[in-house]
């Protein structure tokens, strides 16, 4: 209410002042102007005192001549124009996990992708997720962004790498023989596992006099400081509530006692009866970053030259462990989204908690910076979700319709100097997630910056809506047929898209008929351009118009193609259909073939060969 007593254009300019902008304009160019209870809303949540609502400047990295840094590049690292693979981790199959992809296959899949050429494996997000709900299964709403998720751990190596005895787990044959992944069954069976492990390592390595491997634990989770401490008791603390209360509540319901992670009562019980269960967390998270060093290791030492690459979600949710911890920094009562477009015409609200910009620049872009140096740590190269994001994102207050948030402005000089300046330090490549919605002149800005820029068949057209020639794509770019939330390119050819989306009630079958007609029609156009390239010399069968596709982008002169597994080994499912939760198996699909399978598959050797054709060295 302390906006009240403000008229609409008093309120519009404290909100102007403090980075919320009053007006937005849309895919068409068409102005809207934020209702007032939204303002009012983002504000609160902002913290704004509308007598004192501007905002301090943040300091920027620079070099000695004092101009601003440039990220690392495709030239530094010497990949000139390199092939990738992406997959969703989870999906990957192989006869040893427990029903879900683990480190242990990537590492597999990379070693056995690199003599065929690929320079890089692009993974799904890690993030850590919530092992009390295992049915939230997006890895893009995370419970942290800056620790793994410990589905992701190879019990069976790090039993190896412990000198333990390997867990049985007699359900993982039932696990593995899934055409889904059981995220239930599997959090069960890995939670034991896990459990079993620490047990084992309590006993032989910790004690009085720690062994070796004992110590380098204890040393690790030393250096790691407040953040993993904070981690640990969270997901201890959550876990202790609900056996005792039989149900997971958020933790602004927690005991009043327990809601900050500085409270006494906190600090008490972690180091009392909660001790056992933060160090067993803590333990996890050793492994799963000992694992997935170990696979980047791997990769390289096959001969990849950028390795893994990681992706960072744009946020976390509300009731996360990273909004447990950040306290002042990860807000409540807004979450982020995107408004209104062509696809999605209601717009979205994604139930994630934003970043406060003032707390960004009262606390030198922290936590900005360390969740993105921990995707940096053990990669090549990192896909920053929704990059637009560092330059503005829009908010959705709660209850409101996602036609009705606003943008909310970033640093965006400051956030893209650190990311620069970080990608230096790291050797790291950068790839920003730039579809959508995109500020005046951010793409120059991102290339400016030495940001790859992500460009997708389906979306690079002319304003006609005839495909883009291969020569018309970015150097500094990522270049792909499709996503993880778009069809494969099988998909893609018979219109499965429109036919999920007319099943779970997206499209009304007027709505569905015009999709396929207008499918139709981008086919046509597809055919042409491939023609164009002389790719093509009619309407191939399917296997060959796949191939074509990826060969037009390997004529690009973008820096990597990417190849998503899926359009590898010949899948037809999308892994995610936007703007659905259970109606469509999101984050559930397996990979047909086992990770040891995928080199040796007669169409995936097919189409790697035709791209490294079009990209030689």
């Amino acid at each position: 209410m302390r906006f009240a007593r403000l008229d609409d254009a008093a309120l519009e300019a404290v909100a102007s002042a403090s980075g919320v902008e009053p007006v937005w304009c849309d895919t068409r160019g068409v102005e809207h102007r934020v209702p007032r209870p939204t303002l009012e809303a983002v504000l609160e949540a902002l913290g704004v005192d509308p007598d004192r609502p501007a905002a301090a400047p943040v300091a920027e990295p620079s070099d000695a001549a004092g101009e601003p840094l440039r990220a690392f590049g495709p030239d530094e690292l010497g990949i000139g124009r390199a092939v990738g693979v992406a997959c969703q981790v989870y999906g990957l199959r192989s006869d040893r996990n427990l029903g879900v992809g683990d480190l242990e296959d990537v590492a597999r899949l990379a070693e056995a992708l690199a003599p065929l050429g690929v320079d890089a494996l692009a993974l799904s997000p890690l993030h850590a997720r919530f092992p009390l709900e295992p049915g939230r299964v997006s890895p893009y709403a995370p419970s942290s962004r800056r620790f793994l998720d410990p589905m992701l751990l190879a019990v069976d190596r790090a039993a190896a790498q412990l000198d333990l005895p390997s867990p049985e787990v007699p359900e993982a044959v039932g696990l593995r023989a899934g055409e889904l992944v059981d995220h239930l069954g599997v959090a069960r069976a890995e939670g034991a596992a896990l459990g079993a492990l620490w047990r084992g390592f309590r006993h032989r390595h910790l004690g009085p006099e720690p062994s070796e491997v004992g110590a380098a634990f204890l040393a690790w989770r030393e250096a790691q400081g407040a953040a993993l401490e904070r981690f640990c008791r969270f997901e201890a603390l959550a876990l202790v509530l609900a056996r005792a209360s039989g149900r997971v509540e958020p933790w602004w319901r927690w005991p009043a006692e327990l809601r900050r992670p500085d409270a006494p009562e906190v600090e008490r019980l972690a180091r009392g009866e909660l001790s056992p269960l933060v160090a067993e967390r803590a333990f996890s998270q050793w492994l799963l970053d000992r694992q997935l060093e170990d696979a980047q290791v791997r990769a390289r030492a096959a001969g990849m030259r950028i390795g893994l690459a990681t992706d960072l979600a744009v946020g976390v949710t509300p009731d996360s462990a990273d909004a447990w911890a950040e306290p002042g920094a990860i807000l409540r009562g807004v979450s982020i989204g995107a408004p209104p477009d062509a696809f999605a015409p209601e717009g979205q609200c994604w139930n994630l908690a934003p970043i406060s910009p003032a707390a960004l620049r009262a606390n030198g872009l922290e936590p900005f910076l360390g969740d993105l140096e921990a995707a940096m740590r053990p990669a090549g190269l990192v896909r920053i979700d929704h990059v637009m994001g560092l330059s503005r994102q829009f908010w959705v207050p709660e209850g409101a319709r996602p036609a009705e948030g606003a943008y909310v402005r970033f640093p965006e000089r400051a956030l893209l100097a650190a990311v620069a300046d970080l990608s230096r330090r790291r050797h790291c490549l950068v790839q920003g997630e730039d579809l959508g919605t995109l500020p005046t002149g951010f793409r120059d800005r991102l290339a400016a910056w030495g940001f790859l820029s992500s460009r997708v068949l389906w979306f690079e057209r002319w304003p006609s809506g005839l495909f883009k020639a291969s020569s018309a794509y970015p150097p500094l770019a990522v270049a792909s047929v499709s996503t993880h939330d778009l069809p494969t390119a099988r998909g893609w050819l018979r219109g499965r898209d429109i036919d999920w989306r007319e099943r779970v009630g997206q499209l009304d079958p007027e709505a569905a008929a015009a999709a396929r007609a207008e499918r139709a029609r981008d086919r046509r156009m597809l055919l042409d351009a491939l023609a164009f390239e002389g790719l093509v010399r009619g309407d191939e069968d399917e296997a060959a118009l796949v191939v074509a596709m990826h060969r037009m982008l390997a004529r690009t002169p973008s820096a990597l193609l990417l190849v998503q597994l899926d359009d590898l080994v010949g899948a037809v499912e999308q892994a995610n259909l936007p703007d659905t939760v259970d109606e469509h198996p999101n984050w559930r699909r397996r990979c047909p073939l086992a990770v040891d399978a995928v080199a040796r598959d007669p169409f995936a050797r097919q189409l790697l060969e035709a791209v490294r054709a079009e990209r030689p060295g």
